[in-house]
C-alpha cells in the first residue's frame, strides 16, 4: 500500500510538472530576488542580455554566454524541454539536429530534421514575433 501511495504521488507530480506549455528550462534560474543565467551559473545584472528562442525568451549574463547557448541549446535546456521545429510539438531528440545561422535546432525524427534543412525560414518565420506596423 506504501508503495502505491509513493507511485501516485510520483505519477501526479510528473504530470503536473509536465503539462506546462512553457519551456521551464528556458526561464533563467531564480533564487529569492536574483536571476542566474542558465549557461554561467552568474547573477545576472539589470535587464541582462535577451534572447528569443523559438517565441521563448531567455536572459544571460552576456553575449559570450548566448554564443554558447546558441550552439547547443540543449546542453542548458534539457532533452525534456526541447521542441520540434516543424510540427512543433515537444518531443525533438537531441541527437536529431541541424544549424542553421550559428544557432542550433532539434527535430522529433529526420522527416522534419530534412523538411526543415530544405528551407528553414518556412518553418523559423512560424516563431517570429509578429510586429506592430
Amino acid at each position: 500500500m506504501k508503495n502505491l501511495i509513493y507511485f501516485s504521488i510520483f505519477i501526479t507530480a510528473f504530470f503536473v510538472s509536465t503539462s506546462n506549455y512553457s519551456f521551464s528550462g528556458l526561464k533563467s534560474v531564480n533564487s529569492d530576488s536574483t536571476t542566474y543565467c542558465i549557461v554561467s551559473g552568474e547573477a545576472i545584472d539589470g535587464e541582462g542580455v535577451k534572447y528569443l528562442y523559438l517565441n521563448k525568451e531567455v536572459k544571460f549574463c552576456c553575449e559570450g554566454c548566448v554564443k554558447s547557448f546558441k550552439k547547443n541549446p540543449a546542453k542548458y535546456l534539457g532533452s525534456a524541454e526541447l521542441w520540434c521545429s516543424v510540427c512543433n510539438e515537444g518531443d525533438a531528440k537531441k541527437d536529431i539536429s541541424f544549424v542553421n545561422n550559428e544557432v542550433k535546432y532539434y527535430f522529433c525524427g529526420t522527416g522534419c530534421q530534412n523538411k526543415f534543412e530544405k528551407n528553414p525560414d518556412e518553418y523559423l518565420n512560424n516563431f517570429k514575433v509578429p510586429t506592430n506596423e
